[in-house]
């Protein structure tokens, strides 16, 4: 094989990247270009700035271009789910798209459950309720003139995808992410757009992981491929983990961590409803049951809280010399969501319960961890209750496979050996995704044990007795 590159555009609610992937002897990861990522209240809403989102997106592939050693043949785009761009009929966006964490959706379950039943919305789509979910987000702007003068619908890497090839396409793994799509058919539920309005504005045939969109217009002068990757970043991320077994469960860490596994079918029970557990789906077509636990979001909004005076290392660091201690959150509390200080917030939670608040910074940092910690445990317990089997180990990837504590309590709250890593979960992910629409590669077998040897993982065992009943 010739040596080759592709670019993966990694879309965070933190932080976008351009990180170009080099498939020599191995893959080699170079970060060409990196900018903050944030919402800001427009208009009395939280919104993305989604023309400087474009604008450093497109400077930040010109940017690869331009210094490559390798030929790059490809780019391809991932984001987070659920949030859209509504396109007018002039082919534009009309306005900033609101981002998950507004409020709009408040009380849009209630008047949704007038038509449907939560359950039964279950059941056709394999979504379970969240209010970020795009479902309420599109009940709350039903009878906006913005949404009526719409012509097209395209979520946060699909419009990315129309910016850079022109193509208006939604692709499969993020359209799962919707609450709108029928678990069986994968495709658009024609019930749902209908009582939505939506259905003539979702009317292109949904693409699927790896299909070739159209030439990259971000360089005219060079001909490269614009590829769908799977768009969802946490479909891109779960594809990053080589020859994973059927008795592994991820932990995909980040702001939010999902916990879950790989099935061939949707787990559709009533208990796997009333645990939160919600079926996404891959970029091979397969089935992702998994639920959502409050992240590393707790650990980045207290550092900003207290003042961002210490760096993410020295925070964990922190927190490694905290004697472990009773000091726990339910990260469940809708308090914890978006609120306007972190610190605040856990005082309010600890007050309501009843409970000392921690003493000193570092208290507050290893509540976090432990917290987080917990959560995930009894959300594998539920996995292997609701799916009736034992999982052997936890394939840990994101940003939280670098820290050594969380890595740690995992293994010992859950007594499950852990392997952390990819760090780059998303970007590798989205770039094994398009090595293969390239015919690089024979099959998936293949790349995984390319990526095998390319990536560095560490094993974390259980070392003591959990600190907590669980």
């Amino acid at each position: 094989m010739k040596p080759f590159s592709c670019l993966a555009i990694d879309m965070g609610a933190g932080s976008i990247r351009i990180v170009q992937g080099v498939f020599d002897k191995q893959l080699t990861l170079n970060e060409i270009y990196r900018f903050e990522n944030a919402c800001t209240l427009i208009d009395g809403h939280f919104r993305w700035d989604i023309d400087q989102i474009g604008q450093k997106i497109i400077h930040g592939i010109k940017l690869a271009f331009s210094q490559s050693n390798w030929p790059i043949l490809s780019a391809g785009a991932d984001s987070w789910g659920v949030d859209f761009v509504l396109i007018g009929s002039n082919g534009e966006a009309l306005e900033h798209p609101i981002a998950y964490r507004d409020s709009r959706t408040d009380g849009m379950k209630a008047i949704w459950n007038k038509t449907k039943p939560d359950y039964d919305t279950f059941v056709q789509t394999g979504i379970n309720y969240n209010i970020f979910n795009s479902l309420y987000q599109f009940l709350s702007i039903q009878n906006t003139n913005t949404l009526q003068k719409a012509k097209h619908i395209l979520f946060m890497a699909d419009y990315i995808n129309y910016l850079l090839s022109g193509k208006i396409a939604n692709e499969l793994t993020l359209a799962s992410t919707t609450q709108m799509l029928n678990i069986e058919t994968k495709e658009w539920d024609t019930e749902i757009t209908s009582i939505l309005g939506i259905s003539k504005k979702l009317s292109t045939p949904i693409t699927k992981a790896g299909q070739k969109l159209g030439t990259l217009l971000a360089t005219p002068n060079i001909k490269a491929d614009l590829i769908a990757a799977a768009g969802h970043d946490t479909a891109c991320a779960v594809a990053s983990i080589p020859n994973m077994s059927e008795n592994s469960i991820f932990i995909s860490t980040g702001t939010w961590c999902i916990v879950g596994f790989i099935a061939d079918k949707p787990i559709l029970s009533y208990e796997a409803f009333t645990a939160g557990i919600t079926n996404e789906l891959c970029y091979d077509g397969k089935i992702r049951p998994l639920t959502n636990v409050m992240g590393l979001w707790l650990v980045q909004q207290l550092r900003k809280a207290f003042g961002q005076k210490h760096s993410f290392d020295e925070i964990e660091n922190l927190a490694q010399n905290e004697a472990a201690n009773t000091c726990l959150i339910d990260t469940n509390d809708p308090i914890f969501f978006n609120p306007e200080n972190m610190k605040e917030a856990f005082d309010i939670h600890f007050l309501k319960n009843t409970k000392a608040l921690p003493s000193s910074e570092a208290e507050y940092y290893r509540c976090a961890y432990n917290s987080i910690a917990i959560a995930l445990c009894k959300k594998i317990i539920q996995f292997e209750q609701i799916a009736y089997k034992k999982f052997s180990n936890i394939r840990l990837i994101g940003g939280g496979a670098k820290s050594g504590l969380l890595c740690q309590l995992i293994s010992n709250y859950t007594e499950k050996e852990v392997i952390a890593g990819p760090v780059e979960g998303a970007a590798i992910g989205n770039l094994k995704i398009q090595a293969l629409s390239l015919g690089k590669f024979a099959n998936s077998s293949d790349i995984d044990n390319y990526i095998a040897q390319s990536i560095e993982t560490e094993t974390y065992q259980p070392t003591k007795l959990k600190d907590f009943p669980l």
